[in-house]
């Protein structure tokens, strides 16, 4: 008896546990997020984003506690103290023009930067004073009302020094904490000319930098495989991301053979497959404002944009209209 219950215990402790084979629920990805504010004043992520988690990260109670401020690209820092009245909650009937007139013409037709000032703005009404959040507008201070030749445009084409003078006065100077939302070549840490490369010139180790999962560039599926359940948030350092092949990653530059892992990068947020990924609808009420795609086209005529640029809206819904609607397809 005391053998059978020696190799029964025995097998017992060897079992599989009882949910083996099973879906386990994903790894809590906002609060591993969340905590990289712990040790950085900045938290960077490439936006607009893939999937839902940026808006579950905004509506998520723990946030306020960590974030003081939200640092956009679809905005021109002209109209910042629009921004703040209308985040503030009070009526703005024109604050389509924070994400409309920028540098940047396909903003004027996101529906992410919409959807996310409006969030912030009904967030905001739960919050105390010091906990609410402030968006901070950091495309250049254009005003296009005097944009009538490619000079009048020219002194605002260096956006990244833009983001990185905001994001200096407006949080590392006041001892905030930001989260930044971003394409992701003005974000990795590279030493390079982006925002955040020349905000740690000044600030080492400030920023914590977070690109999006969008599809590796060889062996897909068997890769999303080992990455499993998501949402996920992945630092690179410390797992097999890391020991990666740096040109299995999306790279918008070449790096020497041999780099490993994603090159900037702290940090990898898988929200699924590449392949159900959708695309960011455009904004309707955009395109159907007419008024608003004649300034398009007055501007486009006004910086002599290439008939075949992204300035004209007509190039610009051709190109979407052939997209589809997964980043994949």
């Amino acid at each position: 008896m005391r053998l059978f219950l020696a190799v029964l215990a025995a097998v017992t402790l060897f079992a599989a546990p009882a949910d083996a084979g099973q879906s386990r629920p994903p790894a809590d990805a906002a609060g591993a997020f969340l905590a990289a504010f712990d040790d950085h004043a900045i938290v960077a992520k490439s936006s607009p984003d893939v999937g839902t988690f940026l808006v579950d990260l905004v509506r998520d109670p723990r946030f306020p506690g960590r974030v003081n401020d939200i640092a956009v690209e679809c905005g021109n820092s002209l109209l910042q103290p629009m921004l703040d009245r209308y985040i503030a909650g009070d009526d703005v009937p024109d604050i389509s023009r924070v994400w409309r007139d920028t540098t940047q013409p396909s903003c004027g037709f996101s529906t992410f930067y919409e959807q996310l000032f409006a969030l912030v703005r009904q967030v905001n009404t739960t919050l105390p004073a010091a906990r609410k959040i402030r968006v901070l507008a950091c495309d250049p201070p254009v005003d296009w009302s005097r944009v009538q030749a490619p000079a009048d445009l020219e002194p605002f084409l260096d956006r990244d020094a833009t983001i990185a003078s905001v994001v200096e006065t407006q949080v590392l100077q006041r001892n905030r904490k930001v989260l930044m939302l971003f394409g992701l070549g003005h974000l990795t840490h590279d030493g390079g000319s982006g925002a955040v490369a020349r905000l740690e010139r000044a600030h080492p180790g400030a920023a914590y930098v977070v690109a999006d999962h969008r599809g590796f560039t060889a062996d897909n599926t068997r890769l999303e495989q080992r990455l499993g359940s998501w949402p996920a948030l992945v630092p690179l350092r410390t797992s097999w991301l890391g020991g990666l092949e740096s040109t299995y990653f999306p790279l918008n530059r070449d790096y020497p053979p041999g780099t490993k892992g994603y090159p900037g990068v702290d940090a990898y947020l898988y929200e699924g497959p590449a392949d159900t990924l959708l695309r960011e609808p455009l904004s309707a009420r955009a395109i159907l404002d007419t008024a608003y795609l004649d300034e398009l086209r007055r501007r486009a005529t006004a910086i002599q944009a290439p008939p075949d640029g992204l300035e004209w809206p007509e190039f610009f819904f051709d190109r979407e209209r052939t997209s589809g609607v997964l980043l994949r397809g």
